[in-house]
């Protein structure tokens, strides 16, 4: 039984929200706290939850401060334990549990269709939520990411028989989910800070894995790792030779999306002609493993055609908000090398021979340090590169490796610095053709300046 109150350190960000907004929709009291106001704290206040922005523990709301034991005080890894809100309420006899743990408990009460993956999990997620949404029960979903077609991070019915899971490797957090199915989309390691090697990071999703109830969905160029398994599918891009599970085939793409055929459980199902507004050969994959789980979930296959075709995508997941023969400006999340790769690729499929520049603001100085060749490749890929300075968030600076160190790395004729206070100047000493802005920080800031500066283009 859920308490009558509730208190959420860190609620603006994607996990916690969702959280929150469940909690709201269970008849709970919601209060919390956050570093700084967003669009989604502003959100989260307009629903009805109350949230400070003051370390002070006077700013503590006084519904809070209740009999210990009442209170559902809930919290992140990326809260330090030195928090005066998290210290305050531990001395008032309050114990605080981790936001992994309290999902790990709403899966317990229901079927749950689970996402995981360093890649991609935050489009499946929201693509597999729209398609169980449309089911006569719907769903309750948490994703990652904000959905186009609700405006939010959550889906909620109260007749809901699946819960939708975006599975987070950080800090081992997906370990408390108790999946029916689940997909494991990639093992690019990342999160080494945590882990602190890539066999320790695999043996993390091995352990994901073991979790698994019924079918566990993995890409195929990841199968070895888990082929002894007998509860194993696998998904991906028909090839010659290449035994799947479920599969597109005959695929045509153009500036306007993906069109395809699904092939659903060794081709017992089969989608022809399927046409989706996403683009990239890495968001058909997405939606081939989407598709496998509602599959797998009982989702009859012409309603999973129907929601295909209305999904609108996620915002920041390769979101197209400029778009002529003159002008294009697409923004991504991209924020690892393999995601570079994968969104740079999709943007030369679509939109070929036409001059790229990217704007990229790196994410944590770890991940920067310990990516550095990956992202010297990818990066080199761009016509023209403008590296912004380093994203900290939850990290302290490392002595000797900042912003400077990636861009010599990289050593492209057509690279330079930038601060977001001075893109425009730097992106207006040439012609732009297509814009993609990526990163995982808060380069977001900057998209609606983007967009109304590039549509002046179109």
């Amino acid at each position: 039984m859920i308490p009558s109150v509730a208190y959420l350190i860190g609620v603006g960000g994607a996990g916690m929200s969702a959280i929150a907004r469940y909690l709201m929709k269970n008849g709970c009291q919601v209060y919390g706290y956050d570093k700084v106001k967003t669009t989604l704290t502003m959100a989260l206040e307009r629903e009805g939850i109350q949230v400070n922005y003051e370390l002070s523990v006077s700013a503590i709301p006084e519904e809070v401060q209740i009999e210990a034991g009442k209170l559902l005080f809930i919290t992140t890894p990326a809260i330090p334990a030195s928090h005066p809100h998290l210290i305050h309420l531990k001395e008032a006899g309050h114990k605080a549990i981790k936001r992994s743990e309290f999902l790990g408990q709403i899966t317990e009460n229901k079927p749950t269709l689970a996402i995981a993956g360093t890649h991609g999990k935050t489009t499946i997620t929201a693509l597999l939520a729209h398609i169980v949404a449309g089911t006569e029960n719907g769903c309750n979903a948490f994703i990652g990411g904000v959905s186009a077609n609700t405006k939010s991070n959550f889906y909620w019915s109260r007749n809901a028989k699946w819960t939708v899971v975006e599975a987070d490797e950080f800090d081992r957090s997906f370990h408390s989910l108790n999946p029916t199915h689940a997909v494991i989309t990639s093992l690019d390691p990342d999160h080494l800070d945590i882990y602190g090697n890539e066999a320790r990071f695999i043996e993390a999703f091995e352990i994901f894995a073991d979790k698994v109830d019924e079918k566990l969905i993995v890409c195929h160029e990841i199968a070895r790792k888990f082929d002894k398994r007998t509860n194993l599918e696998t998904y991906g891009i028909e090839q010659s030779g290449l035994q799947l599970t479920h599969s597109a085939s005959q695929i045509v793409w153009s500036s306007s999306g993906l069109k395809f055929d699904l092939n659903l459980n060794n081709k017992e199902s089969v989608l022809k002609n399927i046409s989706v507004n996403m683009m990239g050969l890495h968001n058909l994959e997405n939606i081939i493993a989407a598709s496998a789980l509602a599959y797998n979930a009982g989702v009859e296959i012409d309603l999973i055609r129907s929601r295909l075709a209305s999904f609108l995508g996620i915002y920041r997941r390769f979101q197209i908000h400029t778009h002529s023969s003159t002008s294009v400006y697409i923004d991504d999340y991209a924020h690892h090398p393999t995601e570079l790769k994968k969104t740079i690729e999709a943007v030369r499929t679509h939109f070929p021979e036409r001059h790229l520049t990217v704007i990229f603001q790196p994410h944590l100085f770890s991940r920067t340090q310990d990516q550095q060749e990956g992202f010297r490749i990818e990066l080199n890929k761009a016509d023209r590169l403008i590296l912004l300075p380093i994203y900290a968030a939850r990290e302290n600076e490392i002595d000797g490796f900042n912003t400077q160190s990636l861009f010599e790395k990289i050593s492209h004729p057509h690279a330079e610095t930038s601060t977001k206070n001075s893109i425009f100047d730097n992106l207006k000493r040439h012609h732009v053709d297509v814009l993609l802005s990526v990163g995982a920080g808060d380069i977001d800031l900057l998209v609606p300046s983007l967009k109304k500066w590039t549509s002046t283009y179109a």
